[in-house]
């Protein structure tokens, strides 16, 4: 499965379909994150959140 989204997201962008590519792309990280551990994806959300807090505190500045 994921051989053959990678495959079809290269193609839409030798096509210059850019739009394409992106949610094919996107669709690539979401098998490959299903198998993944649940508390390692927990982790990395929790790391995203408190960068994008620090971030909003830092455009508030």
């Amino acid at each position: 499965m994921l051989e053959r989204l990678t495959s079809e997201a290269r193609q839409a962008e030798a096509r210059n379909e850019w739009w394409v590519a992106g949610d094919v792309w996107r669709r690539y990280e979401l098998v490959r994150d299903g198998g993944r551990d649940p508390d390692e994806l927990l982790a990395e959300g929790i790391a995203l959140s408190r960068v994008a807090i620090e971030l909003a505190q830092q455009a508030d500045a």
